[in-house]
């Protein structure tokens, strides 16, 4: 059974023979929000409540007013010498660069979307590999590009149902979604040590491998925050410069410490069988 302390001691010890380099990686992988969930949240304002309510008035100080009925359609004047065409422009307009505002962040979202799906999961796949590979030797900069390079495309399906399944769950309530984050840990890793694993393969593989060690792998998340507070105090420049790569490089030490732990029981296992 895999130590906490010992996987951070030793995560300690390989930050002294690459450092420069994990600290590059480290900054990149926590650019990209590696292994972070992220969720959308939308809050409803006064005038957005009152729209819903089928109810809009203005007022310009001499008595002029309107109003719009529920379908958008009838438009109400109160007041004296109202231009009721001005009134029609104006709501017009008002309309229009909302209509306006929405298209251009949808065509932003889904920019995002994109390049996180085909950009920045493949980095991260290349970020888990460098840590893994930094255990037992010094890993190069080379390996944040290996997905490219390596079942790419079988890559980007395996990361993207993850996000996907993972938010799917988030919207059941915040537990489900951080349950199955931590059964999902471990296939960015399985994926850099095996590009051309199927997607059905990895989430059974990390699946069974979290299965026993979801609380475990949280209460060791648990144990940085002293670390994460200091980086907030400190605007983010301890991150930068140690927590990030202390952190990465500690997850990798997990996966392998558990990776171990599973190929010991599956032994066993078939030994028993036999």
């Amino acid at each position: 059974m895999w130590s906490r302390k010992v996987l951070k001691e030793k995560a300690k010890s390989r930050i002294k023979v690459n450092y420069w380099k994990m600290l590059l990686v480290g900054l990149i992988l926590s650019l990209l929000g590696g292994g972070a969930s992220s969720s959308i949240r939308s809050e409803v304002t006064s005038e957005d409540k009152a729209l819903y309510n089928n109810y809009y008035e203005y007022e310009d100080g001499e008595g002029f007013e309107y109003y719009v009925d529920g379908d958008g359609a009838t438009l109400h004047i109160h007041g004296d010498d109202v231009d009721e065409d001005l009134a029609r422009d104006v709501l017009g307009m008002g309309l229009g660069i909302a209509g306006m505002a929405i298209g251009i962040f949808l065509v932003i979202f889904a920019i995002v979307i994109v390049l996180a799906v085909f950009v920045l999961n493949p980095l991260i796949v290349g970020g888990r590999r460098f840590f893994y590979r930094n255990i037992n030797e010094k890993a190069e900069l080379k390996e944040l590009g290996f997905a490219f390079d390596h079942g790419y495309m079988n890559q980007v399906k395996a990361m993207f149902l993850r996000d996907l399944f993972t938010f799917l769950w988030t919207l059941l309530f915040i537990v489900p979604g951080i349950v199955k984050s931590y059964e999902y840990r471990m296939i960015p890793y399985l994926l850099a040590e095996n590009p051309n694993m199927s997607s059905e393969e990895a989430f059974a593989i990390s699946k069974r491998m979290m299965d026993g060690n979801k609380w475990n792998a949280f209460v060791f998340d648990l144990s940085f925050i002293g670390w994460f507070i200091l980086g907030g105090i400190t605007f983010g420049i301890v991150d930068i410069f140690y927590v990030n790569l202390y952190y990465h490089q500690a997850s990798a030490m997990l996966y392998d410490a558990i990776k171990i732990d599973d190929r010991m029981k599956y032994e066993q296992s078939y030994a028993n069988n036999q």
